[in-house]
């Protein structure tokens, strides 16, 4: 198996999907395990990353330019997004931006460049044309010969990006990691792997905020089963969730009790007290720019001005009251972005959970002893 290393023209057409960041980001900040400014893909590679939206694409293209050697991948994509009038039936514009997309569309464009980039179709289960095939009885068929597609693809050369968990996550956590790693695996034994997490502001910035959390190169053994493959690609990928001001107020606030009458400035002090902890106790835990440097005032205000908007608080003076609507768990995680953004961004930190807790603890107690000791006097 020989490597197919980079052109220029394949460059300059992941550059070109890259170019559409500033329309979708407010900034992209990118951080390594390592201290170097690349993540190791030495052929073969299967390069793994959470699924979080459809800006996801534009992510990889950020991504690309960091690997080292610079391979030509294979990744597999919705069936429909290989389709003619993808962008139609996907975002049902208006306007101007209809027309712009019934442009594209009837250019084929789109599946042009995204079958030279390496977009192979795969069936996902009740979606495309799945139901109709799980009705005959070809489904499994029809799947095994898609994967047996793209093993054969990276056998020629090519590296692998993939979303194991083969939907996008809903509630701001994973999904349910499927078995695509693993089957790939049984069939590429010397297959090497590697990862990096996508963590998603959509608070602090008017525009969503991304940062890109790189791993380090990893193994499955030969003698591993589809569960322990599981749960090993559930813990990279949990590991380097970045804890970003959103996610880190939002754990906060849910700390607290309805009706909760809370300083602007109370809320700073832990944030800090938290961010100081996590740096000097759990090194390891990623930290967003704005935590590290102590300067999140204004992406601060922001939230706040959020969520009062969402109805979620509501200010009085310099207090901040929190409402029953933050509380509120929604019949269905779908979407929870929507539905409850503080929870969405709160369950960004699940991988955290466990170390929070302990910080939290500690500064609880810290300041109950204090307020006691106040009291005394």
């Amino acid at each position: 198996m020989k490597p197919k290393y980079h052109t220029v023209f394949y460059d300059s057409l992941i550059k070109l999907v890259s170019f559409s960041k500033g329309l979708i980001f407010h900034s992209i900040e990118e951080n390594f395990s390592d201290g170097s400014n690349y993540m190791e893909s030495d052929y073969p590679t299967a390069i793994l990353s959470n699924h979080v939206s459809e800006s996801d694409i534009v992510s990889l293209s950020m991504v690309y330019p960091r690997l080292n050697p610079r391979i030509k991948v294979i990744i597999p994509a919705r069936e429909d997004i290989l389709k003619p009038q993808f962008l139609q039936r996907e975002f049902r514009n208006k306007g101007i931006i209809k027309w712009i997309f019934k442009i594209i569309d009837a250019s084929n464009a789109i599946p042009f460049f995204l079958k030279y980039l390496g977009a192979v179709p795969i069936k996902r289960p009740f979606r495309d044309d799945s139901r109709e095939l799980l009705k005959k009885g070809e489904l499994r068929n029809k799947i095994d010969s898609e994967w047996e597609y793209l093993v054969s693809h990276i056998k020629k050369g090519r590296n692998l990006f993939m979303f194991p968990e083969g939907v996008y996550n809903q509630d701001g956590f994973l999904s349910q990691i499927k078995r695509g790693a693993y089957y790939i695996k049984s069939k590429i034994e010397s297959m090497n792997f590697n990862s990096f997490t996508l963590t998603y502001d959509h608070l602090s910035y008017k525009k969503t905020k991304l940062y890109i959390k790189y791993g380090k190169p990893f193994k499955i053994r030969n003698e591993d089963s589809p569960d322990q493959v599981i749960r090993l690609i559930t813990e990279k990928l949990g590991e380097n969730y970045t804890v970003t001001v959103a996610n880190l107020t939002s754990f906060i606030l849910l700390k607290f009790e309805k009706e909760s009458r809370l300083k602007k400035q109370q809320l700073t002090d832990i944030l800090i007290k938290l961010k100081t902890n996590i740096e000097s106790k759990f090194p390891n835990i990623t930290l967003a720019s704005e935590l590290r440097k102590e300067n999140f005032q204004t992406q601060l205000d922001r939230i706040f001005e959020k969520l009062k908007n969402l109805k979620m608080i509501h200010f009085e003076n310099e207090f901040i009251i929190t409402k029953d609507f933050l509380y509120q768990i929604p019949k269905s995680i779908h979407n929870l972005r929507k539905t409850n953004t503080v929870m969405y961004h709160k369950n960004q930190l699940t991988a955290h959970f466990n170390h929070l807790e302990i910080i939290w603890n500690e500064i609880t107690k810290i300041e109950d002893k204090e307020n006691r000791n106040v009291s005394t006097i």
